[in-house]
């Protein structure tokens, strides 16, 4: 009798145990889901991707407001100066950028519709 109840406590016990198993790495691609979801939906570039011009224009609007600032600044300090040249020269980088984001995208949405309009083109001669 004792010995049935102790087989019958460890068959359940191993049960538990493969049933955790099961649970823990559920969890494990659960969060290993989210890391890649969360991290995807972060990263700059695919954010530039799928909103590109908020982006360009944020970048504009953001530089002009930044630029103007410094012209109103009566300081002719050389750190002045040095900042100033330093911001303009970011400015300039950043606006290189943005069009560069903006150009490969245009490009991306050219080159698939034209590979879509062709594509139900020569299914249209084909039939």
């Amino acid at each position: 009798m004792a010995k049935d109840q102790i087989d019958e406590l460890e068959q359940k016990k191993k049960e538990l145990e493969q049933e955790l198993g099961e649970i823990q790495e559920e969890l494990d691609d659960s969060i290993d889901r989210v890391r890649d979801d969360v991290s995807t939906k972060l990263d700059p570039k695919s954010i530039i991707r799928e909103h590109p011009l908020p982006i360009v224009g944020s970048a504009a609007v953001i530089g002009f407001l930044l630029g103007h600032r410094g012209r109103s600044s009566g300081k002719s300090s050389s750190a002045g100066e040095f900042s100033g040249a330093l911001l303009s020269e970011l400015k300039r980088l950043a606006t290189r950028k943005a069009i560069s984001f903006a150009t490969d995208y245009v490009e991306e949405l050219l080159e698939e519709k034209a590979e879509k309009h062709l594509s139900t083109s020569n299914g249209a001669e084909e039939e």
